[in-house]
């Protein structure tokens, strides 16, 4: 008992002083400053497992659960209409110019072609319960990210806690199906985009960065974008060049704290329920036995909107080189949280918030790119 009481408060003393000074999170300035401009978005749907974007000529299409939908936005009311269902939760969208698509589906891999013609392709001992994101190159091959080989995608937290980097990223030849590891070591790949230059973009979510690789050569991948202040999730073309950028869940000291104490996080792992895990989440809770981050509770009744939450809207425009250029924000006290996705589509600008599980629409201005809730 003496023992454990000595390990919590030196675990306690961590928090509060400066011994653990090098603890730190890079603070939302600057392009990151909050604001409240996903609070602030058009809320078109409320589906309540949405999750990935992807843009067809036929329209914009969402995964939400097992559905495949298509957002129907030319009448009065936006509606979405289910065009195909699979057996598990969908983990993952991409669509090519010539209309095919790619689903990702927990547990049953990857399947390749459109609504009633779906072919399955294997991935060559990838773990096919963990797909995270997509990208169609023009000559048609496939891109997957494969966000961890340990657990699926649904045990994102747990692959966070036991500091997962057995990401891979897959190449899809586009006649045989082949497969080929063209990148591995990720630490959660969890978005994919083409850059201008022919390389590739994908977004590392345990370590806050955003990389560029050449799928051609097996080169190692270069950091375009390092130190984000959250977990970055999938990627998109934006207009004019440049990348629009989903981050589902904040980070912050405690987060930092606890990655770094091996024996309480793997005590917390082993005697308590993921859901009371310390750490992020894609959509704040008001049950009182939640974890709570210093600070992070209601003072005469109200969440402070710089509050350290647990969860977080966020969503950035980066330019051709990586360099964030704008951003929208849904804060402590904010629903908007969990973005996983974003894209442009028709002239407009769309995201996800997986935590509300609501589709929202930013208007987009004529600067080529930028959007303005």
């Amino acid at each position: 008992m003496g023992e454990a009481l000595m390990g919590l408060g030196a675990f306690v003393r961590g928090l509060f002083t400066s011994g653990d000074a090098g603890i730190s999170v890079p603070a939302m300035d600057g392009i990151f400053k909050p604001n409240n401009r996903l609070e602030e978005a058009e809320r078109l749907l409320s589906l309540p497992t949405i999750d990935n974007l992807a843009a067809t000529s036929g329209g914009l299409l969402c995964s939400a659960g097992p559905r495949l939908l298509r957002i129907d936005t030319n009448g009065a009311s936006v509606a979405a209409v289910e065009i195909a269902a699979f057996s598990a939760p969908i983990t993952f969208v991409a669509s090519a110019p010539d209309g095919r698509l790619a689903v990702g589906v927990e547990g049953d891999g990857l399947h390749v072609g459109q609504p009633g013609g779906w072919q399955r392709v294997d991935l060559q001992g990838a773990n096919r319960s963990c797909l995270t994101a997509g990208a169609f190159a023009p000559d048609g091959t496939l891109f997957v990210c494969v966000g961890s080989r340990d657990h699926p995608a649904r045990d994102w937290k747990r692959d966070l806690m036991e500091g997962g980097a057995s990401g891979v990223l897959v190449a899809v030849g586009a006649t045989d199906g082949s497969s080929r590891v063209i990148a591995s070591g990720l630490a959660f790949p969890n978005g994919v985009a083409l850059l201008g230059d022919g390389r590739l973009a994908v977004s590392e979510s345990w370590r806050h960065r955003i990389v560029a690789l050449d799928p051609k050569s097996a080169s190692r991948p270069v950091a375009m974008l390092e130190d984000l202040p959250a977990y970055p999730s999938r990627l998109s073309p934006a207009s004019g060049g440049g990348l629009w950028m989903a981050l589902f869940a904040p980070r912050r000291q405690l987060f930092e704290l606890v990655l770094r104490e091996h024996d309480y996080r793997r005590e917390m792992m082993a005697t308590i329920d993921p859901d009371e895990w310390i750490g992020p989440e894609l959509a704040g809770s008001a049950r009182p036995d939640q974890p709570l981050s210093q600070g992070s509770v209601r003072q005469m009744g109200v969440l402070k909107p710089w509050a350290p939450s647990r969860s977080y809207g966020l969503v950035a425009r980066c330019d051709e080189n990586g360099v964030p250029r704008e951003s929208w924000h849904s804060r402590a006290d904010g629903a908007m949280h969990g973005i996983t996705s974003v894209w442009e589509h028709g002239g407009d600008v769309y995201a996800t918030s997986r935590g509300s599980g609501t589709l929202l629409r930013l208007a987009a201005t004529n600067d080529g790119g930028s959007a303005h809730g």
